[in-house]
């Protein structure tokens, strides 16, 4: 995807399943921040509430953790970003996992 430096799916149990463009560390990092998200997005759909994504603002990147249909979850890092342009995009690709 243009404008993505790294992606990853992550499972619901924060397992890396794919990973392209980030060290194995950073995909472990990312992998329980994804996880809690997992959780993050169970209990609040079971309010009612349900989480369509979560935005991450880094220093110079930021990250986009898009919950995917099989319930794994889709995150994608994109450098000097820091807004929400772009994010349908990135939605519309998840849900297709």
């Amino acid at each position: 995807m243009t404008g993505v430096s790294a992606a990853a799916v992550i499972s619901r149990d924060g397992i890396p399943l794919q990973v392209e463009g980030m060290s194995e560390d950073v995909a472990d990092t990312v992998a329980a921040l994804a996880s809690g998200m997992c959780a993050l997005a169970k209990r609040m759909n079971e309010e009612g509430n349900g989480v369509r994504h979560v935005h991450v603002v880094l220093a110079d990147h930021d990250m986009v953790l898009l919950p995917t249909m099989s319930g794994a979850v889709l995150v994608v890092m994109r450098p000097g970003r820091n807004d929400e342009s772009g994010i349908d995009v990135l939605r519309t690709a998840a849900v297709a996992l």
